[in-house]
């Protein structure tokens, strides 16, 4: 286990006391446009009728999408569809997406990659061509979480972001982009803000990145 790993487990504790997704309540009721990562997500994902929103833990973005969300936490996919119940939520693997011979135009994918062991992160790489349409697009949202507002966000809310005990990786942009293109074609980089919560001016800072992906 890594210093960095050990170092995070000691935020374990406000995991246990606090529902992991309580922090992102806040979120769920703003709009999502005005944060620019996210508008950007949108306007990227277009008009689809077929967007599969992987790892979509308690839904928001999903619904905000208008796609189908699949994660293999049934706990926050019980909240999800409490809360969105028009979406469609799936509780399936990456191995059950593949097993159901369906695919999709576009696959997002937010701030999850750094919560798989490398193990399942290359298994799941494997598999999206496989669940992907042809010229279909992979796009993926990664905080920067060595940005100072980042870093003043995990003080405020310990246990997230760089001190998240769930994270198993915490690259920074080039280490993420350069793993990404391991396995894809990286077309564009698009900065933006995933925080913006109180301070209008933070939207100003690129505290994310979105990566627009093709299969090679």
């Amino acid at each position: 286990m890594t210093l960095m790993r050990r170092f995070r487990l000691l935020f374990s504790p406000f995991h246990r006391r606090i529902n992991y997704y309580k922090n992102y309540s806040v979120v769920m009721k703003r709009d999502l446009n005005t944060m620019s990562i996210y508008s950007a997500l949108k306007k990227e994902a277009g008009e689809s009728k077929d967007i599969l929103d992987f790892g979509c833990g308690i839904g928001y973005i999903t619904s905000f999408l208008g796609a189908a969300g699949v994660d293999v936490n049934k706990g926050a996919l019980a909240f999800a569809k409490k809360h969105y119940p028009k979406i469609k939520f799936m509780n399936k693997t990456i191995k059950g997406l593949v097993k159901d011979n369906k695919r999709y135009s576009v696959i997002t994918c937010v701030n999850l990659i750094e919560h798989l062991e490398d193990e399942a992160r290359r298994e799941w790489f494997e598999a999206v061509p496989k669940i992907l349409k042809k010229n279909g697009k992979l796009l993926i949202i990664y905080d920067d979480m060595y940005h100072p507002m980042q870093l003043l966000s995990g003080v405020i809310h310990p246990g997230m972001l760089l001190t998240d005990p769930s994270h198993v990786r915490c690259w920074t942009q080039k280490q993420f982009r350069k793993m990404l293109e391991e396995s894809f074609a990286v077309e564009k980089e698009i900065k933006g803000n995933i925080l913006a919560l109180f301070l209008p001016w933070t939207n100003r800072f690129a505290t994310a990145r979105l990566y627009v992906c093709k299969v090679k």
